[in-house]
């Protein structure tokens, strides 16, 4: 992360569209450091989100026994279409009953947290639940964290004729069905907490917004116009 921030430059936002130049003038944002702020914490949470969605779901594959879809050897062939088992996350093969159903294993879609999915995404994992369910996996859709999914994604289960339960995990739900204990979030947290850095992002951040503002400031004066006009 303290490298993330290190390397955020005028130059990204200048030439990768880093900000939109309408929400600046809709806002009314007439100073550099409030440009600078609002793309500095812009590309932190993007790419905090991403690259820690990686690693937790890196974590929960290794924590319930199972590897990626993309790490079977037809999934390595490049051939279209690609193989049903390549799009999840994690694949468990090991044989389970649920419902008085007998399954080859188990394969999960892994999102962070409810905020995470939409309509479109829980009809994509339906389409490839129904593939999984043919080849005899149990399908899931599993959020690492939260209480319970957005009525949307229940109600878009429901349009198909799928009870949510039978396909949703979230939170704790996950630890109870993969590891029989939902107590389990507690211990990794607090796991999480003891082997942090110590790094104090907040101090970096500020460094960096304070970086970028006087660049800016050294290239356009105070003129926000100027910027605008240079984004595009």
């Amino acid at each position: 992360m303290q490298r993330l921030i290190e390397e955020i430059s005028v130059s990204q936002l200048l030439e990768e569209a880093g900000l939109n130049p309408y929400m600046i003038a809709a806002l009314n944002i007439s100073n550099f450091e409030d440009i600078a702020e609002l793309f500095v914490y812009k590309r932190v949470e993007r790419s905090l989100g991403t690259s820690f969605g990686n690693i937790i779901e890196a974590f929960f594959r290794d924590l319930f026994g199972g590897k990626s879809g993309k790490e079977y050897p037809q999934c390595k062939e490049k051939r279209k279409p690609e193989h049903w088992i390549c799009w999840w996350d994690i694949v468990i093969d090991r044989e389970l009953e649920r419902n008085g159903k007998k399954y080859r294993g188990v394969v999960i879609s892994v999102k962070s947290g409810p905020a995470d999915i939409n309509k479109d995404i829980i009809e994509r994992f339906i389409q490839h639940a129904r593939e999984a369910e043919e080849a005899g996996y149990k399908p899931y859709l599993a959020l690492t964290y939260g209480k319970r999914a957005f009525m949307v994604a229940e109600s878009t289960f429901r349009s198909h004729q799928l009870d949510p339960r039978e396909y949703l995990l979230v939170g704790r739900e996950l630890f109870k069905e993969f590891l029989g204990d939902p107590s389990y979030y507690e211990q990794i947290i607090n796991a999480i907490w003891e082997s942090g850095t110590g790094i104090n992002i907040f101090d970096l951040i500020d460094a960096k917004i304070k970086e970028l503002s006087t660049e800016l400031r050294t290239r356009y004066g105070d003129d926000v116009n100027k910027f605008l006009r240079d984004i595009t």
